[in-house]
């Protein structure tokens, strides 16, 4: 073992030591054996050639320097083994610029970081097929950029299940570009600078191209302006993005067509706006003459304006006049409150008019209340919201078996314009599962009070979230193996099984119903029960909690020579545990003090030590003192020890620990 160590650990030493430098012409295959690869120059893979990197490599970059590939790359990291790509202790560096317009490039598992320059960007594809998948762009001014400038047929552009964090401008910039699909991506933190760009941004720059890529099942949130961003600036050719099922939320303004339009459906444009800032808030803003988006099936609420249009903008919300199916609304706009306190869900300051028919809107305050048009004011375009769908309903209730632990589900009866799909679970409004059962299973938590919601999941969003205080009793477990003694009636017990949730208090003692006394040895002397009576006698385990069951059991006839039954019992020893003295209290009649017998057992049952005399320290108590040692007076090593009582028929036990 020791031989492979020494020899791993050079063999890594030599590695470190052989890093290879690079610039000019690189092609053929950068292997992790030759880690790290140092940059200290401008890098071209020329045309017709190829550049193969395996997983592991690592390319720092010593100075802005930047990849040109006129040939392709090909970038193959794995799930563990990625490829990384960055500068020199976050140096800045020109980044990679692909431009063969006919062999595909490729990064998978890649981290691209550390561009900075104005012209620079992590990837820049010029009209270069490029597939990006399960990478990690991070750090940059702009970080990817496909575009199109200089052709009419645009070669194929992806980017896939990959996150883009921390920069300072565009996440994904596309220019003059159809031709490009981003699907199931993260970008957050993007837009962080002075300049309005969007997470991602879309860029008309020549009147004979289009823009008009696929945005889908994407997540593209806390971004520091706008999610989306439209840019025709001069009223191009079309530029219209088919965006469908994305979560946009937290940004500046969800989606901005500055006079762009495209079909946008099965998103959820949620929460978009800075606080307190009135320019800001809008899910979806719609800028000039060309702004004419279709928007179906989206779920737009927690903005400050659901919709904001003017300039000459207009949009479908929902035409059902026009013999397509595409356009049929079914978007819910709802709960769109400015931080004054009012509720838009479209604010038309456009003079043209909007169609939003067939939608579900806010019942509280009513929908004429939350839409700004024509009515409000002359200049505006009015907003033709009828018919309208009424709100998604919630489950009828839920209840809770705390027998079984089981969330019970009682569904609504379906609306005909809906399909309900399965119930969403919320634990303290926080998400927790989706099922398709009209039950769930919840953990028990003792002793806490939990909130759990549901919320009805149809094909057109989800309902409102209805809300149940469930509280989770403390597990408060009773005494064990309760015994008595028919002879004395002296009541012994055990403690209660592990697994109480709650601090323990004493044990109570009950007779006939009544609290009769308390205690925190595990056992207690019954006393002045009456001859020919007969008794029902309780206990139970006190917890801060609460009190656990009460155990019951009836005792049969008092028979006894008195009246009343004598008290004869042992109390206790003290201190316990003990070193090396513990002193041993016990009640003894008169009577009984005169044949009693106090024996010390060690765990085997041995006699360690016999007291037979015991001194009077009146109302019938006695007390001895034991020194921890045995009858010859030789100390006894530590351990349990049990103390018996004899007298008569009657006997008590306890049990005492010496630790030394």
């Amino acid at each position: 073992m020791k031989k492979l160590l020494i020899s791993s650990i050079l063999t890594l030493f030599t590695i470190s030591l052989i890093a290879i430098d690079v610039s000019g012409n690189q092609s053929g295959i950068w292997s992790p054996d030759n880690n790290p690869y140092n940059m200290i120059g401008e890098i071209t893979v020329p045309a017709g050639e190829t550049l193969e990197i395996q997983a592991g490599v690592e390319l720092i970059a010593m100075g802005n320097y930047r990849i040109t590939a006129l040939g392709n790359i090909l970038a193959e990291g794995t799930e563990i083994d990625s490829i990384r790509f960055h500068g020199n202790n976050g140096l800045n560096w020109g980044g990679i610029r692909l431009e063969n317009e006919t062999v595909q490039s490729t990064f998978n598992f890649c981290r691209i970081s550390n561009t900075d320059d104005t012209n620079d960007y992590g990837i820049h594809s010029i009209n270069s097929p490029v597939l990006i998948n399960h990478s990690f762009i991070d750090d940059h001014q702009k970080a990817i950029s496909f575009s199109a400038l200089s052709t009419t047929t645009p070669s194929y552009m992806e980017i896939k299940n990959s996150k883009i964090v921390n920069v300072q401008k565009s996440g994904i910039t596309i220019v003059d570009n159809s031709n490009v699909l981003i699907d199931s991506c993260e970008v957050t933190q993007c837009g962080l600078g002075t300049s309005f760009y969007g997470a991602i941004q879309l860029s008309l720059q020549n009147s004979a191209h289009d823009c008009s890529p696929t945005i889908s099942n994407s997540y593209i949130h806390h971004n520091g302006k706008q999610g989306i961003t439209m840019a025709n600036l001069f009223n191009y050719n079309e530029m219209a993005p088919t965006v469908e099922y994305n979560e946009i939320s937290f940004n500046y303004t969800g989606v901005y067509l500055y006079n762009g339009e495209g079909y946008y459906a099965h998103n959820y444009i949620h929460h978009n706006f800075v606080e307190n800032d009135p320019n800001s808030g809008a899910g979806v803003m719609l800028y000039g003459s060309g702004a004419n988006g279709t928007f179906t099936y989206n779920e737009i609420t927690g903005n400050y304006t659901g919709f904001y249009l003017t300039d000459g903008a207009t949009a479908n919300l929902g035409d059902l006049e026009n013999g397509s199916n595409d356009d049929d609304g079914f978007n819910m706009i709802h709960d769109n409150e400015f931080y004054t306190g009012e509720v838009f869900s479209v604010y038309n300051a456009s003079a043209l008019d909007v169609t939003a028919e067939n939608n579900v809107w806010d019942i509280n305050p009513a929908i004429e209340v939350t839409i700004i048009d024509g009515n409000d004011n002359p200049a505006y375009g009015i907003v033709d919201y009828e018919p309208y769908l009424p709100v998604l309903p919630p489950p009828d209730s839920i209840t809770f078996n705390y027998q079984t632990n089981q969330l019970t589900i009682y569904p609504p009866t379906s609306p005909t314009y809906a399909l309900l799909l399965s119930y969403n679970i919320y634990l303290d409004n926080t998400f927790i599962a989706n099922t398709i059962n009209n039950y769930f299973i919840i953990e028990p938590n003792p002793g806490s009070t939990i909130l759990y919601g549901v919320s009805c999941v149809y094909d057109l969003g989800e309902s409102i979230i209805i809300d149940t205080l469930i509280t989770f009793p403390h597990i408060l477990n009773p005494p064990t193996n309760v015994l008595v003694n028919l002879q004395t009636w002296l009541l012994t017990w055990e403690e209660p099984e592990p697994g109480s949730t709650s601090p323990f208090l004493h044990y109570n003692i009950y007779l006939d119903g009544d609290l009769y006394g308390t205690t925190n040895e595990l056992f207690y002397q019954l006393t002045g029960l009456v001859n020919g009576q007969q008794y029902l006698v309780g206990l139970s385990a006190e917890y801060v909690a609460g009190e656990s069951d009460i155990l019951e059991f009836e005792l049969p006839y008092v028979s006894s020579a008195d009246d009343t039954i004598q008290m004869v019992s042992v109390l206790n020893n003290y201190p316990n545990p003990f070193n090396p003295t513990t002193t041993i209290s016990f009640c003894l009649t008169a009577e009984d003090a005169e044949n009693a017998e106090l024996v010390i057992y060690n765990l085997k049952g041995q006699k360690v030590k016999v007291f037979v005399t015991f001194p009077n320290r009146g109302l019938g108590t006695r007390e001895i003192l034991w020194d921890g040692t045995d009858d010859s007076e030789k100390p006894v090593s530590s351990g349990v020890y049990f103390y018996k009582l004899t007298t008569g028929d009657k006997a008590f036990t306890r049990k005492m620990m010496l630790i030394k």
